[in-house]
C-alpha cells in the first residue's frame, strides 16, 4: 500500500476512531487494522470510499 493511503487512513482514524471508521466504511475493523499495520491492502474503491467519509465529516463539522 502507498504511504499516502497508509497516512490517510491514520488520519482519518484518530479523526473518527477506528470502529466508527471501520463502520462507516463497511468493513470489518480487524480489516482497517490490516491495512494501516500494511498487512494487507486497501483496494482503490475503499479510497474513494474513504474521501466520501471525510467529505461527510467535514460538511457535518462545517454545519455545528
Amino acid at each position: 500500500m502507498t504511504v499516502a493511503k497508509k497516512n490517510l487512513l491514520q488520519r482519518a482514524s484518530t479523526l473518527l476512531g477506528r470502529d466508527e471508521l471501520a463502520r462507516r466504511l463497511g468493513i470489518p475493523p480487524k480489516l482497517l487494522e490490516a491495512w494501516i499495520a500494511g498487512d494487507a491492502t486497501m483496494p482503490d474503491g475503499q479510497l474513494l470510499n474513504l474521501s466520501r467519509v471525510l467529505d461527510r465529516v467535514a460538511r457535518e463539522d462545517r454545519g455545528k
